[in-house]
C-alpha cells in the first residue's frame, strides 16, 4: 500500500512522487466488502481531489454498483490531501469492482495503479468487523536525511506490528514539543511492519524540522475503518542535516 509514495529508506529521499493521485488500499488487491477507500491527491492534484468532497462517485462491477460518499480526510502542508470514499452499502462478495477516476479527474494519473488501466479491487468473502490488534506498538528505530538536487528529505522509521488481515494505515498527529507551534495530522501507510514519517525533498506527509523534538500520537485503522486500541505517544527528535 502507498507503494508509489512511501518508498524504501534508500530511495524515498532520492526521488519525489509526481503529480497525480493514489488510492488506498492499493488497486488490484482483495478487500473486505465493507472497504473504506482513501484517495490522495499529490502536488497539482491536491486541489482537484479536495474538490471532490460532496460529489457522487461509484464502484461498478458487471452487475452491481455501489455509491460512494466523498468526505474530507486529512491535508498536509507539503502538497498532499486525502479524502475518504465511504460505501453506501457493502460490495457483493467475490466480484471485481472498478472506479473510473477519469470521469471526475480527467488526465490526472494514478500513481499506484497499473498504467492505462482503471483502478479495481476484488471483493472478499465478507465484511471486516474486527479491529486491528497491536502485536508491537510503534517505536522509532532510526532517522535519516538524504540530499538530492530537489532538496533535503528527512524521515524517521517506525517499527510496529499489527494483527490484521486487511491493509492498514496510521493516522498520526504530530506535535512539536515547543509550545505555540501548530500540530500536523496526516496518514501513513503500513508496509509489512514499517511506516516512514517525514517528507521527500519536494513534498510529503509531514514537515520535520532539523533536530526538533516531536511527539507523535498514532492511531491505526484497517481497510474497513476499524480502529486499533490506543497506544502511548511516541517521542523522537528529527534527524539533523547538519554535519561535515
Amino acid at each position: 500500500m502507498f507503494a508509489a509514495a512511501l518508498l524504501s529508506a534508500a530511495t524515498a529521499s532520492a526521488q519525489c512522487t509526481g503529480d497525480g493521485v493514489q488510492l488506498y488500499p492499493a488497486p488490484g488487491g482483495i478487500v473486505p466488502t465493507n472497504m473504506r477507500l482513501l484517495l490522495e491527491g499529490v502536488g497539482t492534484a491536491k486541489s482537484p481531489v479536495l474538490g471532490l468532497v460532496g460529489k457522487p462517485l461509484k464502484l461498478v462491477s458487471t452487475d452491481h454498483e455501489v455509491k460512494l460518499k466523498v468526505t474530507k480526510g486529512w491535508e498536509s502542508t507539503l502538497g498532499r490531501a486525502t479524502v475518504i470514499l465511504k460505501l453506501a452499502e457493502p460490495m457483493q462478495p467475490d466480484k471485481r469492482y472498478f472506479l473510473n477516476l477519469q470521469e471526475v479527474l480527467p488526465n490526472v494519473p494514478l500513481l499506484n495503479g497499473q498504467v492505462g488501466a482503471q483502478a479495481s479491487w476484488l471483493s472478499g468473502k465478507g465484511p471486516d468487523a474486527k479491529a486491528p490488534k497491536w502485536v508491537k506498538r510503534p517505536a522509532v528505530s532510526e532517522g535519516f536525511v538524504r540530499r538530492s538536487p530537489q532538496g533535503i528529505a528527512r524521515f524517521v522509521k517506525l517499527n510496529l506490528a499489527l494483527r490484521e488481515e486487511s491493509p492498514a494505515f496510521l493516522v498520526v498527529k504530530l506535535s512539536p514539543r515547543r509550545l505555540g507551534l501548530s500540530p500536523q495530522q496526516y496518514l501513513l501507510p503500513v508496509q509489512g511492519n514499517t511506516a516512514y514519517l517525514g517528507h521527500e525533498a519536494c513534498g510529503g506527509a509531514f514537515a520535520l524540522e532539523d533536530g526538533r523534538s516531536y511527539r507523535a500520537r498514532i492511531e491505526a485503522f484497517d481497510a474497513a475503518g476499524n480502529l486499533a486500541p490506543s497506544t502511548p505517544p511516541v517521542d523522537f527528535e528529527a534527524p539533523s542535516a547538519q554535519g561535515p
